[in-house]
């Protein structure tokens, strides 16, 4: 009876920690697709609420998730206490503060930080442009890793099970 228990209880705890890899590996896309949430909120406060940087970052701040919340709100308030930082300084050092231990897909930040070097002086046009050629490197990016997480996501679940089925193999 203790042995049937014991071996339950570690097929279920490899199908746990198979799962919870999954969803880790979902977290990847989801974090994208926020990312790009961001963008298009940014491009949209720039180009229709023909809003300043500082005031469209702050106001997006209020209506993201908690991951990008806090960096959009550590940049608005760098930008708005007119330090001598160019705009570049302050959004690079936020990406690296704020995101870079969060984001589970680091290749997605690349293009944030690129991003950065270029909007901050540039007119309402470009600003838009650049905009929108971020959002496609990171749909791209989105592109390449999309077929690879949901493979990896049925290897994980399935893997978690095997390996527990195989330590109660192993240790009847």
């Amino acid at each position: 009876m203790v042995k049937l228990l014991g071996a339950a209880i570690v097929i279920i705890s490899g199908g746990i920690l198979g799962f919870y890899r999954a969803s880790r590996e979902r977290k990847r896309l989801e974090q994208g697709i926020e990312l790009k949430r961001l963008l298009y909120l940014l491009q949209g406060e720039i180009r229709y609420g023909l809003t300043p940087l500082p005031d469209a970052i702050g106001t997006i701040a209020r209506k993201m998730n908690a991951e990008f919340s806090v960096f959009l709100s550590d940049v608005s308030k760098k930008l708005s206490s007119y330090q001598e930082e160019t705009f570049s300084q302050v959004w690079k050092s936020s990406v690296e503060k704020d995101l870079i231990p969060y984001v589970l897909e680091k290749k997605m930040l690349e293009p944030l930080i690129t991003m950065g070097d270029t909007i901050g002086y540039l007119d309402k046009d470009m600003q838009v442009k650049t905009i929108d050629f971020t959002i496609e490197q990171i749909e791209e990016r989105m592109y390449q890793i999309k077929d690879q997480v949901i493979k990896n996501c049925k290897l994980y679940q399935s893997l978690g099970l095997s390996f527990g089925l195989l330590v109660v193999i192993i240790l009847l």
